[in-house]
């Protein structure tokens, strides 16, 4: 199925799949498009749930925080490669639920990855900021 945001094609699938495929060698783990695919699962990344909000969360913090532009650089250049990292992680993670752990998918889908991850942001954006104002 391809989908009409290619942005969940190569900064989602692709690389999530790239990592299960390493990680979970037994299940040949491929990519088409929006989806991950195996013998025993078929996870689909639809928009809105590409994780791409984080991204835009975690800009808008770093710009609107008042400290300077290299201080917001640095927290732009570390933080946007952990939502990536973070997004992927995700990713893998629902397709290990799909794949052993069915029935706690909605669960998992809807509230634990999602929170987790705003979490995790939330904490770097913590962290960052006290060190930028202790710094400046």
């Amino acid at each position: 199925m391809k989908t009409q945001a290619p942005i969940a094609d190569w900064l989602v699938a692709a690389p999530a799949g790239w990592v299960l495929a390493r990680a979970l060698p037994d299940d040949r783990v491929a990519v088409h498009a929006n989806e991950v695919r195996s013998a025993r699962v078929q996870l689909n990344i639809l928009p809105g749930c590409e994780g791409t909000e984080l991204f835009f969360l975690l800009i808008a913090g770093i710009v609107a925080f008042p400290a300077p532009w290299s201080a917001r650089l640095v927290g732009l250049a570390i933080g946007l490669p952990l939502v990536f990292a973070l997004n992927v992680v995700r990713v893998a993670s629902l397709y290990i639920t799909v794949r052993d752990f069915p029935t706690w998918f909605e669960l998992v889908h809807g509230y634990i990855a999602p929170t987790a991850f705003v979490a995790l942001l939330g904490l770097f954006f913590l962290v960052w900021t006290a060190r930028t104002t202790r710094s400046t």
